[in-house]
């Protein structure tokens, strides 16, 4: 175990530094030879895999602890559904008694689940697989004392954490899979760097070796619809976003990329008709997936208890600001900090599509976007997208939701932003979640509040907008050496 101090805080960044410089030097050495080594492509591609499995495997040996306590909750409401046969989009871990198995290591105790039925599916089937496993083999057993007091105990509850981390790392392979297939379709030679993009990136590896985020069931059916639509399965590709939904809200950012892009190429006519259909039946596979969960009335409660939690935004400096030196009412503050970002980047998602797909209105001049076949388009405007929610979207940060960057920009691989940017978003991400977990809980645990917000976001953010500071700057002195 780890203590949390500052010198093992600043020893883990310099690990993660170090992960990182290798990962962009790897990216780097792809990129620049990938016309050299488009014989050993296979082999390329197999080592990749091999590296990606070794280093999940050495991650699934390290308690998940210091990374989220998501996984607990997961264990907790898969047996919710398959041992006590409750709804986690209704019932919440305090209506079951205290000394119920696995309490302890919840974080969320008084709340409903933030997912959605496909989530909560799979979820039900890892716990039950889990459960057949754990009784062929003899290690089942309920009224042994809850861990850590049983050893029993503790081995069924590293059987339950191994299963969600084998789904997201199954799920992780399957991503990878589908975006070397949309790479490949477009260039062939970009798969090797495509598939080190995804697989072999620090946040990649520890949100599915180590904290089995259901991130991998959202990011699979994104990128299924993504290559769907690149096959020109427009239907599909709409309602294998839809059903990316119902595991989080999340994956709705990419809705109006999708239909601004049909309407740039197909117009508006046959746009409708898409969207028209994909809506009907999206609403009618919706109301069937929440049947089993309490139908729709289960959403209110949940978006009115999300709303209420901000952390690692710039939003939640402003709610606090607010209460503080304006005196608003906490329902009030939260309610503004959670609703304008939401806003903003409705607003801002809006312009971006118009910009990068050419449908500015005459009046307001002409477009200049980067150049690139409708495919490139497409995947260009879903990774900005992405990042837009990140940097003003979202009221609620966590490190591991870069992969909703990364999974686009992966198929875009040769970009700067993807090989030279990102890994510094990703680097900043985990820094900050090594500040909270020790500076922010030790060190400074009773300083001002605003310190501890401004020191998070900014760890964040500071790193990539020094990446994008000097690449701007190296690009001016390449147009202009003198």
């Amino acid at each position: 175990m780890t203590e949390p101090t500052v010198w093992n805080t600043v020893q883990q960044v310099g690990v993660y530094l170090g992960l990182i410089l290798l990962y962009i030097a790897i990216l780097w050495i792809l990129a620049k030879t990938r016309e050299e080594i488009a014989n050993q492509r296979r082999w390329l591609v197999l080592l990749i895999i091999c590296a990606w499995l070794v280093c999940s495997a050495v991650l699934m040996t390290v308690a998940p602890a210091g990374e989220s306590h998501d996984i607990f909750d997961y264990v907790f409401r898969g047996r919710m559904m398959t041992v006590y046969h409750g709804n986690p989009l209704a019932n919440v871990p305090d209506d079951y008694n205290l000394s119920t198995p696995y309490t302890l290591y919840l974080a969320w105790r008084k709340n409903v689940d933030t997912y959605g039925p496909v989530w909560e599916i799979f979820s039900a089937v890892v716990s039950n697989g889990v459960r057949q496993v754990a009784q062929s083999l003899g290690w089942w057993n309920e009224s042994a004392p809850v861990c850590p007091k049983s050893t029993t105990s503790c081995r069924l509850f590293m059987a339950y954490i191994t299963g969600y981390r084998l789904l997201a790392i199954t799920l992780t392979g399957l991503s990878g899979w589908l975006i070397a297939k949309i790479v490949e379709l477009r260039e062939k030679s970009l798969v090797p760097l495509a598939l080190a993009t995804w697989l072999i990136n620090p946040i990649t590896l520890i949100a599915s070796a180590l904290g089995g985020h259901n991130d991998a069931v959202l990011l699979v059916l994104f990128l299924l619809s993504c290559w769907l639509l690149q096959r020109r399965k427009l239907f599909l590709g709409l309602m294998a976003l839809i059903l990316a939904a119902h595991v989080k809200l999340t994956a709705l950012i990419w809705l109006p990329v999708c239909a601004f892009w049909i309407f740039w190429q197909w117009g508006w006519r046959q746009t409708l008709k898409i969207v028209f259909a994909s809506g009907v039946c999206g609403i009618l596979l919706s109301w069937l997936l929440y049947v089993p969960f309490g139908g729709w009335q289960t959403l209110p409660r949940m978006l009115t208890e999300r709303s209420q939690f901000l952390s690692n935004s710039i939003w939640q400096i402003l709610e606090y600001s607010l209460r503080q030196w304006g005196h608003w009412p906490l329902s009030s503050s939260l309610q503004l900090s959670a609703t304008l970002p939401t806003l903003l980047f409705a607003v801002g998602a809006v312009l971006s599509c118009l910009w990068m797909f050419d449908l500015w209105p005459k009046g307001w001049g002409r477009t200049r976007f980067l150049p690139g076949n409708p495919d490139q388009r497409l995947m260009s405007a879903l990774t900005f997208v992405g990042l837009l929610y990140l940097a003003i979207g979202s009221f609620w940060f966590q490190h591991w939701y870069i992969l909703w960057v990364l999974a686009p920009a992966a198929l875009r691989p040769e970009t700067r932003l993807t090989r030279s940017l990102l890994p510094w978003l990703a680097f900043g991400a985990l820094s900050s979640n090594l500040t909270n977990d020790y500076i922010l809980t030790t060190t400074l645990k009773s300083a001002w509040p605003m310190w501890k917000y401004l020191i998070a976001v900014a760890t964040i953010w500071i790193p990539f907008l020094i990446a994008i500071t000097v690449f701007i700057f190296a690009n001016r002195q390449q147009k202009n050496p003198a």
